[in-house]
C-alpha cells in the first residue's frame, strides 16, 4: 500500500523547523537530570580565605535565572560584604569576591546556613587569588 502525498518546499522547512525544536526539547531535557560534579580542587577546612580572593562554590539544583537570583540573594545575606556576587545556573556555580580573611570552615558553615534552606545544595567550594 502506497500513499502518493505531494511534500513541498514548505513543508519540507515546516519539518525541519519541528525537528531541530525536538533536538533542542531534548537537549534541554537531559540537562535538567545531568549530575553536577564536585570540583576537583576542594580546600582545606582549616585554610584562611584572603582579602580579595575569589570563591566559586558548585551547587546543586540551579535550573533557572530565578535560581540565580535565590543563590546571589542567599550568598548576600551569608556574606554582606562580598563583592561581584555572580550566579550561572547552566555550569552550577555562584562566584563573589571576599572583601576580609575568612576561614574556609567558617564561610561553609554560614553558606551552608543560607542556601541549604532555599533547597540548593552545595557540592564545593573553591578558591582563586
Amino acid at each position: 500500500m502506497s500513499a502518493d502525498v505531494p511534500v513541498n518546499q514548505t513543508d519540507m522547512i515546516v519539518l525541519l523547523i519541528l525537528g531541530i525544536l525536538f533536538i533542542i526539547g531534548v537537549r534541554i531535557l537531559i540537562s535538567f537530570f545531568k549530575k553536577q560534579e564536585a570540583p576537583k580542587d576542594v580546600l582545606d577546612m582549616d585554610s584562611i580565605c584572603q582579602s580579595g580572593d575569589r570563591i566559586t562554590i558548585t551547587i546543586d539544583g540551579m535550573m533557572c535565572g530565578m535560581c540565580e537570583i535565590h543563590i546571589k540573594d542567599a550568598i548576600r545575606k551569608a556574606i554582606p560584604d562580598a563583592k561581584n556576587v555572580t550566579a550561572f545556573h547552566e555550569s552550577g556555580n555562584a562566584n563573589f569576591t571576599l572583601s576580609r580573611s575568612e576561614s574556609m570552615g567558617e564561610l561553609m558553615r554560614v553558606l551552608h546556613e543560607t542556601i541549604d534552606p532555599e533547597g540548593y545544595r552545595i557540592l564545593g567550594l573553591t578558591t582563586k587569588n
